[in-house]
């Protein structure tokens, strides 16, 4: 249970750290865009879901290895 709880406050405080780092090499970009060139339908595009996977994944990897390297 405390290795639980270590992993989750680890991954919590990793997780901001990346998501800042990812923010600062990838810009957050949200643009309108047609559906298709011909539509005159606009939908918004963002690149929002892809910083928010990239800084998990970072955060995940590096706590699983904090919490193997220190029990």
């Amino acid at each position: 249970m405390e290795t639980a709880a270590t992993f989750l406050i680890l991954l919590t405080v990793y997780f901001m750290g990346c998501l800042a780092i990812v923010q600062q090499a990838i810009k957050p970009i949200k643009r309108l865009v047609r559906s298709q060139p011909s539509s005159e339908k606009l939908h918004w595009e963002s690149n929002y879901s892809k910083i928010l996977l990239l800084s998990f994944l970072l955060s995940l990897i590096t706590s699983t290895i904090a919490v193997m390297i220190f029990p």
